[in-house]
């Protein structure tokens, strides 16, 4: 990719009034752009790196506001150029006229360009790149601590891990290629398909990761499903301990999907309160019906919630859905059954519930995080948190088991080298070795313009 050397200004902070605003200016020219408007007791240019001095920003004689202004030295900086930041009081005036200053001898940055320009520069790798914005996003703790250990190189040394055996185990194929006669020592066939089994088996426990990955970032999408009044808004509403959702004893209440997240154990978890699934001559419920669907398709999880009654006809159509491996069944409206009932259903797997008597939410709550739970270990170890990184690891697996192959069938040491290439190839793109203008422009083009 090109590398853009001018310099760029954006505001860094979020829009709106605050305490403060924060400008961010790097490249070549931002210590001498920012001095021309910037008056204190000393000239910026004399300012050590990494040091903090306060004064004024002056639009010719007239002041605009007392800001402190802090300057990063290259390449000991975010960047890895010059970069100098001003903090000036929060008020939108004040942010916007400071930049409309900077931007008449720099030029406005491009959404992520300044964590561009710090992967440009080798001050951080890819996957570091991308941790950046999922620190910024992160919602809970499970999966700020995820974006935290990327950040700090976790995926990338896992990766530069295996990468490593795969350069040992192409070197010894290359040499048996390039020097069959010169008196080296006879490959190892039996060690070697072993070492790369094995190399497969990591390479496979790191593609598992994706789906946690992505759920930790994005969220676990869980739809609350059942026919009408059989209380889903009201468990909707005790997950949120809110009155969110509407409530009444008439079918139909929901005539679209209310959305909301919560954190459950440090995870986010996204819930959707769908339309009742029924049949209905209201045209506006049908489109409501349509989008639940919709829904109810991409969830990980959906609660079948029932009220005493088995429904069958319903469960039967959400199976066309969703496979039965995703739904949890859940008899709502306990509080109401006899024992014997409670008793009945829960020899069909189905979960006992109360949102009166507040009972049975606390299991749900259990069952709808099981089998996506990571623990601390795996997370410190690196783990995949995107589509891009998983395709990848993906391509790697299948070029691994290609070279297993072709060992095992004595294709020729070529062909296992030349899998084990493309294996390396793969894994290379994930912490930027070898990238591509559309990959960093797809990766960048979802930051905020002042990161």
């Amino acid at each position: 990719m090109e590398y853009k050397s001018d310099t760029i200004s954006a505001i860094s902070t979020p829009a709106g009034t605050g305490g403060i605003s924060v400008l961010r200016i790097s490249g070549e020219k931002a210590i001498d752009v920012v001095s021309e408007i910037f008056s204190a007791k000393k000239s910026l240019h004399t300012i050590p790196s990494h040091k903090a001095v306060f004064g004024k920003i002056l639009d010719g004689k007239k002041l605009i506001d007392e800001v402190i202004v802090t300057t990063f030295r290259a390449p000991h900086s975010y960047t890895g150029e010059d970069v100098v930041e001003i903090s000036c009081h929060g008020s939108i005036f004040i942010t916007n006229k400071i930049l409309e200053m900077l931007l008449q001898k720099t030029r406005l940055a491009d959404p992520g360009e300044f964590t561009q320009r710090a992967f440009l520069n080798d001050r951080i790798g890819l996957t570091q790149a991308e941790a950046v914005g999922d620190l910024i996003n992160a919602r809970t703790r499970i999966s700020h601590l995820a974006a935290l250990q990327q950040f700090e190189g976790s995926l990338r040394h896992r990766i530069e891990k295996l990468l490593d055996k795969i350069t040992e185990y192409r070197t010894i194929l290359e040499l048996e290629i390039d020097f069959p006669e010169q008196g080296l020592e006879d490959l190892d066939k039996k060690n070697l398909k072993e070492n790369l089994n094995i190399l497969l088996q990591e390479m496979e426990q790191l593609a598992k990761t994706g789906t946690e990955g992505i759920i930790l970032k994005e969220g676990l999408r869980v739809s609350l499903v059942g026919a009408p009044n059989v209380g889903k808004s009201s468990i909707f509403n005790a997950f949120l301990e809110t009155e969110r959702a509407i409530v009444t004893p008439h079918p139909g209440t929901t005539r679209d999907y209310l959305e909301e997240a919560i954190s459950l154990k440090g995870y986010l978890v996204r819930f959707f309160d769908t339309a009742g699934i029924r049949d209905t001559s209201d045209d506006i419920e049908k489109i409501g019906i349509q989008r639940s669907y919709e829904i109810i398709k991409e969830s990980h999880k959906v609660l079948f919630i029932i009220d005493g009654k088995e429904n069958r006809k319903e469960y039967e159509k959400l199976k066309e859905l969703v496979e039965s491996a995703r739904i949890i069944k859940v008899l709502n409206k306990v509080d109401l059954l006899k024992e014997k009932e409670i008793q009945s259903f829960e020899e069909n797997d189905f979960i006992p519930c109360s949102t009166i008597q507040k009972n049975g939410l606390q299991k749900l709550k259990e069952v709808i995080l099981r089998n996506i739970e990571i623990s601390e270990d795996e997370l410190h170890s690196g783990i995949l948190t995107n589509t891009r990184q998983i395709a990848a690891v993906k391509r790697a697996v299948d070029s691994t088991r290609k070279a297993i192959d072709s060992l095992q069938n004595d294709l020729g040491y070529e062909f296992t080298a030349f899998d084990l290439k493309e294996a390396s190839t793969a894994l290379e793109e994930i912490i930027g070795k070898i990238t591509t203008d559309n990959i960093l422009n797809q990766i960048f083009e979802n930051f905020c313009i002042g990161k």
